[in-house]
Formats: structure tokens, sequence, C-alpha cells
């Protein structure tokens, strides 16, 4: 038994699907965005795999609404969606503001992935101050009397 994808796919309703989850994509890039700023980054981990596991999601809607689309001769571009939808003014309204929102969810992403590069920047930049201390660092030695360090590995080697 096979479906069409007409029933495969409503529009109304996929594109509010899609819709849906890039409003609840954005609210996770926020809490991403608000992990990064604090100096406790421990959520970061649990974020990044609730950001895949979304992300896997809204891409299966996207690939659901393209399919429909060339079943339709529709281009899979913005062009083909205006012409599938238009005698759908619902799903065009969701679909103009899923474009509107995926706008929202880009520049989230741009400056979380600026946040993060800064913080990995401030990282590298306090193991290099770490490393330079423990390259000169007085040690003693078991005599009691301070010596210089000078062997052993350094952070970071093998």
């Amino acid at each position: 038994m096979t479906e069409t994808t007409e029933t495969a796919f409503e529009p109304d309703a996929g594109i509010g699907r899609e819709r849906d989850a890039t409003r609840e994509f954005i609210v996770l890039l926020e809490r991403e965005q608000h992990a990064l700023r604090q100096t406790d980054v421990s959520l970061l981990l649990q974020l990044a795999k609730e950001k895949s596991h979304q992300a896997q999601q809204l891409a299966q809607l996207a690939d659901a609404r393209t399919d429909w689309l060339v079943t339709l001769d529709y281009s899979r571009d913005r062009t083909g969606m205006d012409g599938a939808l238009q005698n759908r003014p619902a799903a065009a309204d969701a679909w103009r503001e899923l474009l509107q929102l995926a706008e929202t969810a880009s520049q989230l992403n741009k400056i979380n992935g600026i946040l993060i590069s800064q913080r990995l920047r401030y990282n590298q930049q306090a193991f290099s101050v770490l490393q330079a201390a423990t390259c000169s660092a007085v040690l003693y030695g078991a005599d009691g009397q301070p010596t210089l360090f000078s062997g052993g590995r350094r952070l970071g080697e093998g």
C-alpha cells in the first residue's frame, strides 16, 4: 500500500512542524549562549547533544518538504516553495515565519561560534601562562634546597 506524497506531506502541518522545531532550536541556541557566557560551562556537553539531535530533526523535516516540492515538479529553493504555496495561505504564512526564524537561528549560531572561539582563545592563553610558569618554577629537592625545574615533560607533551 502506497500513499501519495500529498497525504504523506501536508504543507500546513509539515511546515508548521518545521517552524515549531526551529523555534525550539532557537531556545536551545539561547541556552547555549547563556552557558557560554557563564564561568561554569558544564552544561555545554549536554547542550551539544541536544543541538545535534534537534539539527537532525530539522534536517528530516526539511527533507520531507523538499521531497514534496520535487514530486510537484517545483525547484528545491525559495522560488519553488513560493510557487507550491500560492494557493495555500496558511502554509505560506508559516513558510515566511520559518524563513525569519531560520535567519534568527543562523545569527544566534554565528554569535555562539564567536563565543566558543573567544573561550578557546582564553583557555589557550591561560594554558600557555601555566606552561611557562612550570618551565621556570623553583622546586625543592630532597635536601630541602631550592632547585630550578629543568627536567620532565612539559604539559601537553606525550
